[in-house]
């Protein structure tokens, strides 16, 4: 019986040792193991590469900061990313971190930079957000299966999220190396997921992605370029009276020439030609 004893309490030591050793495991690599979900699932939603530089989680203070997240391209874009969502900082409720349904305070990210290129017919934000809504269409994104972990089937209560201080960069195969930059309106959403308990990642992220969307697309207009290449031909048809620019002197001479629909349409050009 006491051999029982002494064999049955150092396995009981083992396995606590076992434990252990797994729980500052996970603690201990939560980072890159928060780094991977982002990159791997980010980049099956988003149907582009989706890559993180890096994560800091503070786990008992219920904080996070997530920097150099970077969307790529789809296929047939030249530009280096899509999207660069610069900094990001999470602060989440750290009751909920244990519950079906996690509940995120804040969400804030700052300087982001879109940049938004002209395709025939298209442009690589739509593309991208074509892709997100693909992949939550049906509904089941998100689902865990049978033998899935647990995990797999959070959902997600964002209270706010905020976007800030970004910039849209224009570009298309009719301007070369040169850029139209502007301003990306400021976004904020609330409650994302309050009404239907929780919404699932692949459901938030078509919300937001949705939301640059239509910041860029804004921003676009203002630079009056429009959606796709044949609408950025078309506004430099109507500025340079049916010359595209074909040097930069000269480009800036019909900048010029175009008046008062240049301020309507093409102050984005100004900034192009280095006026």
């Amino acid at each position: 019986m006491k051999r029982l004893l002494i064999a049955l309490g150092a396995g009981a030591a083992i396995l606590l040792v076992a434990v252990v050793a797994v729980v500052v495991f996970v603690f201990g690599n939560l980072d890159s193991l928060v780094k991977d979900v982002i990159e791997s699932q980010g980049s099956e939603v988003a149907g582009v590469p989706v890559t993180v530089s890096g994560v800091k989680i503070e786990v008992l203070d219920g904080r996070a900061a997530i920097s150099g997240l970077t969307v790529g391209n789809p296929a047939g874009y030249r530009s280096d990313s899509a999207i660069s969502l610069g900094g990001i900082s999470v602060a989440l409720d750290t009751a909920s971190v244990g519950a079906p349904v996690i509940v995120i305070t804040e969400i804030a990210v700052d300087k982001p930079m879109v940049t938004y290129e002209l395709a025939s017919g298209s442009n690589n934000i739509g593309v991208i957000s074509d892709n997100v809504k693909k992949s939550t269409g049906d509904g089941s994104a998100g689902r865990a299966e049978p033998g899935e972990s647990a995990a797999a089937g959070r959902k997600l209560i964002i209270e706010t999220l905020h976007i800030r201080g970004g910039t849209v960069r224009v570009a298309a195969s009719v301007l070369g190396d040169r850029q139209i930059e502007g301003r990306l309106p400021d976004i904020t959403l609330r409650d994302i997921g309050k009404e239907s308990g929780g919404a699932t990642p692949e459901q938030v992220a078509e919300k937001v992605m949705a939301a640059l969307t239509s910041a860029a697309s804004q921003a676009a207009a203002t630079l009056g370029v429009g959606k796709s290449l044949e609408g950025l031909k078309q506004n430099l048809d109507a500025l340079t009276g049916g010359k595209l620019p074909t040097d930069t002197e000269g480009a800036k001479k019909a900048v010029e020439d175009a008046g008062n629909e240049l301020k309507k349409a093409g102050e984005g050009l100004k900034k192009l030609f280095g006026n």
